[in-house]
């Protein structure tokens, strides 16, 4: 049956509805080109082609059926996006041609496009670059979410500037989005329980490239009037409503997939908010037949875990009474506190535990973010030196042709060639950025410039005449040095450190010979009411007559004006405390786009900074701050404005544009998601997927080994012990181990040794395994050493240890178990 879009299309233009249902027009600029021509005022308000084709007229759509120039457009399009659905080969088939079965990637939010507002900030526009990186990669990826009625919040800003947060409900039939079908014609309803019920949810169907984005929702008729507002608003602030909807992202997503007929092959939970989603498929797995044990190593060894926060408050914890309460009829026959203890923190269920407990691989999304995370969740793995805990780093990316500006394209199809647009993460081919003319570079920066100052001047337009302001718009210098500040006002992410000497930023902003103009974008959490207040103060402060037209803000920051901003300014500040910056995705985008960075010391710009590229604010060190390091912080920030960017900007353009470049080299290919996913595929996916394979041949053989041998490891381990070390001189030595009911093929027994620091910290430890031992009888085994390990033996500076932890191997990581026992050479 057609569509009401298709009825009203001429048969010379019915391919605009196909196009429009797919999301791949977000990263192609001459598509977007395409919705411009259709309505110009239209797409530039709402950047959603449902609504554009269903709202105009059937007359309009009949004109351009006979515009050459549209046609001629609108075949160009259809011919690079059917070229693109069906590719002859993909990094993807060429690099892993017998894979099988569907990466699953489950997340809270999805940040693809402005016209599908389930999005809030950073987690969501990092998985929305995410599954598009997928598509171009060609994974065999599935992406599972909540469809929101109201979405995150609109922000409006009062005359106060106080926060005023507005929930607009989505028409569902105006979104790019399509509802889910049985073969009768009526709509797939998953059931979930929650409580002592089933909740029925709807799934939709989203098309992102060639991925399938699956979102459910709970408001249909079968549902209770409560169970129907599920998935109201995203993140909703009420206990009850949050377990739920993370009930049905978890448990119900894993339904949707059986409703489907889809088994996957990898699970990716990124962030804890949908790990329920590993309780369905342990409980799925025990119905086949398997033990809980068994089921969980299972679950456990094709599971991918990423973790995004890097402050224990972040994480996800209810009251486990109220978990329990809403896990009740989906617990029924089974062992209740088996299921329980996998998110248990005291008398909390912690997400964020059970993500880990329930994955074989772990990461942060930084290098330093994985450090900072071995350390809060170093207890999981109890004597496990922080170095060889098994939480790894990948560093986040963002997609490159979503937030590259369209001038710069052109510029790096002429220069680069065009090879960058299917390998944006080779590093060589954006040495030839150098061969850009600085005049064209910067030709291209002033449009950019020109584009998101008319953004900006739209939206105080807007708010001006909501709130019935009669003031002239800014009147911003585009060859002026513009500074952008925008992220959630979370007060950690300290948006008021510039405006903390105000005599000195007056003198900063006022200079006419080189004004300076900052704009600060951004939402407070609803609940957040320090954040609200910082927001207010920045608002007060572009009130001042001094800082009118100069500090500007501009409501309701989305993903249309974030592209806008982080090509039209010239420098990107990011002012946190270190490091609680998990990772920083917003500056990647402005260093693609040639706009410098301005930043602390923390998350992706630990490893993005090289001295030529930008800025660092305070030291080069990866020392944790606090609020007493907020003035040292600032002055330093003052300094760098009043000494090195205000004055390079103005008084040496060649360096400044040469910065551009190098901004350019270091951060496109090595901060783009198609880096991120291809690391994700070779480092966690792949082997995610071997062990699947691998446990469940020969009906769950080396699953039930790797169960039975994990029981016997656990009711030996607390006798397991290192009884003695003799050391005969600086080359040999002799170590007792009682493994009580194991073996030593159960264990490895090494010698632990090297420079000491911080107590008994070592940064470069040399490891050797001892083998071949002499059984003693009882449970005893004899170790001998031999070598010159020791040959620092009694040296003040070194330390010396003899460990013993299980090993199996077919476990992923040494250490998942998290089980180890140490004894010094000189313990006594």
């Amino acid at each position: 049956m057609e569509s009401k879009i298709e009825s009203k299309l001429p048969e010379n233009l019915k391919g605009l509805a196909e196009l429009a249902y797919n999301y791949w027009w977000t990263w192609s600029r001459t598509a977007m080109r395409l919705w411009e021509v259709v309505d110009k005022e239209n797409w530039a308000e709402y950047k959603n082609p449902v609504k554009l084709l269903l709202e105009t007229p059937k007359e309009r759509l009949e004109e351009l059926a006979s515009d050459d120039d549209f046609l001629n457009l609108y075949e160009l399009i259809m011919n690079r996006f059917n070229s693109y659905m069906t590719p002859e080969s993909t990094w993807f088939s060429i690099n892993y041609p017998k894979w099988d079965k569907p990466i699953v990637y489950l997340c809270m939010e999805y940040g693809i496009s402005k016209s599908l507002p389930i999005y809030s900030g950073g987690l969501g526009i990092l998985a929305g670059d995410h599954v598009k990186t997928a598509s171009d990669l060609g994974l065999p990826f599935i992406a599972i979410g909540l469809l929101y009625k109201h979405g995150y919040f609109k922000q409006e800003i009062d005359r106060d500037g106080m926060q005023i947060e507005v929930f607009p409900e989505y028409k569902i039939e105006e979104m790019p989005l399509k509802p889910i079908l049985k073969e009768n014609g009526e709509p797939l309803l998953v059931e979930v329980p929650i409580e002592d019920r089933f909740v029925y949810a709807r799934a939709f169907e989203v098309n992102v490239g060639r991925v399938k984005l699956y979102l459910l929702d709970t408001d249909v008729k079968e549902n209770s009037k409560d169970d129907r507002t599920i998935c109201d608003y995203l993140y909703n602030a009420e206990l009850d409503k949050r377990i739920k909807q993370e009930i049905l992202l978890g448990i119900g997503g894993m339904r949707l997939l059986k409703a489907l007929n889809i088994k996957p092959g990898v699970i990716h939970l990124n962030e804890g908010h949908p790990a329920f989603a590993n309780l369905q498929r342990i409980a799925w797995y025990m119905e086949e037949g398997l033990t809980f044990l068994q089921a969980l190593s299972f679950v456990r060894s094709t599971t991918v875990f990423t973790t995004h926060t890097p402050v224990p408050a972040g994480h996800d914890r209810f009251p486990i009474k109220e978990v329990e309460k809403r896990l009740e009829k989906f617990l029924e026959g089974f062992d209740k506190e088996k299921f329980m203890e996998l998110g248990r923190e005291g008398d909390q269920f912690n997400m964020t535990l059970l993500s880990i407990r329930t994955s074989s691989h772990v990461n942060g999304v930084s290098k330093l973010h994985a450090e900072v995370s071995k350390k809060m969740w170093k207890d999981l793995w109890k004597g496990v030196p922080l170095d060889e805990i098994p939480i790894e780093g990948i560093t986040n990316g963002v997609h490159t042709h979503t937030w590259l500006q369209k001038d710069l394209k052109r510029l790096f199809d002429r220069y680069i060639g065009k090879s960058w647009r299917e390998y944006p993460n080779i590093q060589g081919i954006w040495y030839a950025v150098e061969r850009i003319p600085n005049e064209e570079l910067w030709k291209a920066h002033l449009k950019a410039k020109r584009e998101f100052i008319e953004v900006l001047r739209r939206k105080i337009k807007q708010r001006n005449e909501r709130l019935g302001i009669d003031e002239p718009l800014p009147d911003i210098d585009e060859n002026a040095l513009i500074i952008g500040f925008a992220r959630r006002f979370a007060t950690y992410k300290r948006a008021t450190l510039l405006l903390s000497d105000l005599e000195r930023l007056k003198k900063i902003v006022n200079n006419p010979k080189r004004p300076v103009y900052i704009v600060y974008g951004g939402k407070a959490h609803p609940m957040d009411k320090a954040g609200k207040e910082f927001l207010r103060r920045v608002y007060e402060i572009s009130q001042m007559p001094e800082f009118k037209g100069k500090i500007i803000i501009f409501e309701n920051y989305d993903m249309g004006s974030a592209r806008a901003m982080v090509a039209g300014v010239d420098v990107w500040l990011n002012t946190p405390r270190r490091p609680l910056e998990a990772s920083g995705t917003s500056g990647m985008k402005a260093g693609l786009n040639g706009v410098l960075n301005l930043s602390v010391y923390d998350g992706w710009w630990v490893e993005g900074y090289n001295g030529r590229n930008g800025w660092v604010i305070g030291d080069e060190t990866y020392e944790p701050e606090s609020e007493a390091d907020d003035p040292k912080d600032a002055q330093r920030l003052y300094e760098l404005l009043e000494m090195e960017v205000i004055p390079t900007y103005y008084e040496n353009r060649d360096k400044w544009i040469s910065m551009m470049k190098e901004n350019i080299k270091t951060i496109a290919p090595r901060f783009s998601t198609h880096r991120m996913v291809k690391e994700y595929m070779d480092r966690f996916y792949s082997r995610a997927m071997g062990n699947g394979i691998t446990f469940e041949r020969d009906n769950y053989q080396v699953t039930r080994e790797i169960a039975a041998w994990k029981e016997k490891v656990m009711r030996s381990w607390d006798k397991v012990k290192i009884e003695s070390i003799i050391t005969y001189n600086a080359s040999e030595a002799e170590i007792i181990v009682n493994l009580d009911g194991l073996t030593p093929d159960d264990v490895k027994v090494e010698i632990y040794c090297g420079v000491t620091s911080e107590g008994y910290y070592i940064e470069k430890p040399h490891i050797q395994e001892l083998r071949h031992p002499e059984e003693l009888g009882n449970g005893r085994w004899k170790y001998a050493y031999e070598g010159n390990a020791l040959k620092n033996l009694g040296h003040p500076c070194w330390h010396y240890a003899i460990r013993v932890y299980p090993h199996h191997e077919k476990l992923s990581h040494k250490f998942l178990l998290g089980l180890i026992k140490w004894k010094s050479f000189f313990e006594h």
